[in-house]
């Protein structure tokens, strides 16, 4: 059975909240504190792509016998 992948490419807004121990550290960008809530908003979706999953078998080419032929006349 084939299954699909499906991508989703766009833009989004999002509003990050964290909680620090003192205020050095928050005022500080590079910090990373406890996650408080994250929230996403404006989603924009710019395209969707679908395609169907690779599942390690091997295809096998058609014979050359039972491929539809054009004669030259």
């Amino acid at each position: 059975m084939s299954k699909y992948i499906r991508i989703k490419s766009g833009e989004a807004n999002f509003l990050l909240s964290e909680r620090f121990d003192d205020v050095e550290k928050a005022a500080n960008p590079n910090a990373q504190g406890e996650l408080v809530e994250c929230k996403v908003t404006g989603i924009k979706l710019d395209f969707t792509k679908v395609k169907k999953e690779k599942d390690g078998q091997t295809q096998k080419e058609t014979p050359e016998a039972a491929r539809p032929t054009t004669k030259k006349t």
